[in-house]
């Protein structure tokens, strides 16, 4: 599926609003100096082996954040943006939904700012995931693993509605699009200033639109592929009708590539086993889709960058078919 932008200029409310999240996060880090909040982002962008001539791939490894995954990025700005409204006040819980990344982020931060966490996700998710936020402290409630993260959704949004508890909705809170805006994009930009791609797989959109935003602002013809599921990959949804994060925004985004789990799962192996890289199946179906779109930059004569999102580390997927 191709799309055909009308890049539109950053809103200038969200500009407004950055000013305020980068505020929050530099007293933050004040607060805690030498801690684990000074250590997120700033992740490593490698060299990925050459699959064609004239294109060279590049992977960001997320996984060299604390917790392990690109969701400290989301998270500690969805954070920020409870203090900086004036939402969160001493003594309430945090309520999120997630499918194990954002949670296990959540969990980790909470535990550096003391602050109390309920997370509700799917029955069905890999068992590592759950005990890695249980090991941060969170409390974690489990919900039907058949409605998937939706479910999950729900039952934090009710819980949200309660005294004394705030939900961060990384869906619809548009600080999850500055924190890939502000961190991310501004990242690869400076590791790669000549990139012309970016690949990434579809969550809660919030790094692909970012990124998207922060690119093209750059160059207008930087070109972003969104990789959706075309059956179930873990973390993976595709943003159509109720699945849609109100966080989307198709007209930033060039190309949709669709992605099997088995294809998912057999491409993250592969990178494993050639490249060294340990990886979750959201990466691998984003590598494979990026190797897709290099064959069509071939035929050009100049040398293309594609840079890849890789938003996570395979140890939490061991127990899973990604590994079987």
């Amino acid at each position: 599926m191709t799309f055909n932008p009308i890049v539109a200029e950053f809103p200038t409310p969200l500009k407004a609003r950055l000013v305020g999240l980068q505020r929050r996060i530099g007293q933050l880090r004040q607060q805690h100096p030498d801690g684990l909040l000074n250590l997120v982002g700033n992740t490593p962008l490698v060299a990925l082996p050459q699959v064609a001539l004239g294109v060279r791939l590049w992977g960001k490894l997320e996984s060299h954040n604390p917790s392990s995954s690109i969701k400290d990025r989301t998270v500690l700005y969805l954070i920020a943006d409870a203090l900086e409204q004036g939402a969160l006040q001493p003594g309430m819980t945090l309520v999120e939904a997630s499918s194990g990344n954002t949670g296990i982020a959540l969990a980790m931060l909470a535990a550096v700012l003391q602050v109390p966490v309920l997370i509700y996700m799917p029955d069905n998710v890999s068992t590592e995931r759950r005990d890695l936020m249980r090991a941060y402290g969170a409390r974690v409630s489990l919900t039907a693993g058949e409605l998937g993260t939706d479910g999950a959704i729900e039952a934090a949004r009710r819980k949200g509605r309660e005294p004394g508890y705030y939900w961060l909705a990384q869906h619809e809170n548009e600080a999850n699009v500055l924190a890939h805006y502000d961190t991310t994009g501004g990242e690869i930009l400076q590791q790669c200033p000549n990139v012309d791609a970016f690949v990434g797989s579809s969550g809660t959109t919030g790094t692909l639109v970012g990124v998207s935003m922060r690119l093209k602002e750059h160059n207008p013809n930087a070109f972003v592929v969104a990789v959706w599921p075309k059956d179930r990959i873990m973390g993976l949804r595709r943003p159509e009708g109720k699945a849609r994060p109100a966080i989307y925004r198709e007209q930033w985004i060039d190309r949709v590539v669709e992605i099997t789990e088995q294809e998912a799962n057999a491409a993250t192996r592969q990178l494993a086993r050639k490249t060294g890289l340990l990886l979750g199946p959201s990466s691998g179906a984003a590598w494979l889709a990026a190797t897709r779109y290099a064959q069509h930059l071939a035929i050009d004569s100049r040398i293309h960058n594609i840079v890849v999102s890789f938003c996570d580390d395979g140890a939490r997927y061991l127990s899973t078919e990604t590994f079987a």
